[in-house]
């Protein structure tokens, strides 16, 4: 038996016709679906986003991701476990979406799980539309037009960074 693929699917903002139509066909056609949720909620948005897709028989499997910026024992414990649960999943022969907000590339959960299995098994990722760009799109404004500079920042990076990021940029997009 061959091992199966990972898929990090970006799901996009939030509103199911935005997903991509690779993102749909690859939902209809894996094993397994993993529904990333934080550990104050007992759902999933990234789920509930793809709801209207998913085939009667896909295996939902919820993982919880801690939210923190500085990782404890406790919370690197909960990765390595949720790597192993995919991990098995993999080898078995099975495919497996791992669900992600916006991109799985681009400030995701996913890369957690990305960085920790990239070496072990093959994984695919299907882009998603970010929120800021689909926020653009609803208000009618250019994110940016000719040479403007544009950086997207972290709302956690120190202050100083922020302030010089948004001194170098026509456009600043601050983020998370």
């Amino acid at each position: 038996m061959s091992a199966g693929i990972l898929f990090g699917i970006g799901v996009g903002p939030g509103d199911p016709d935005l997903l991509t139509m690779k993102a749909i066909k690859t939902i209809q056609r894996v094993d397994t679906i993993i529904a990333p949720r934080t550990e104050k909620k007992d759902d999933s948005l990234a789920l509930k986003i793809v709801e209207p897709y998913l085939k009667s028989d896909v295996e939902i499997v919820y993982q919880t991701f801690p939210m923190v910026k500085n990782f404890s024992e406790s919370a690197i414990e909960t990765w390595e476990s949720n790597r192993r649960e995919i991990l098995d999943r993999i080898q078995s022969g099975k495919n497996v979406a791992f669900l992600t907000l916006g991109d799985p590339m681009f400030f995701s959960t996913f890369i957690y799980i990305f960085e920790r299995l990239k070496s072990e098994i093959k994984i695919e990722t299907i882009p998603g539309v970010p929120a800021f760009l689909a926020i653009a799109s609803q208000i009618g404004r250019p994110v940016v037009f000719g040479d403007d500079i544009l950086s997207i920042i972290p709302a956690t990076a120190p202050e100083s960074k922020i302030d010089q990021a948004l001194k170098n940029s026509d456009t600043a997009v601050i983020m998370k």
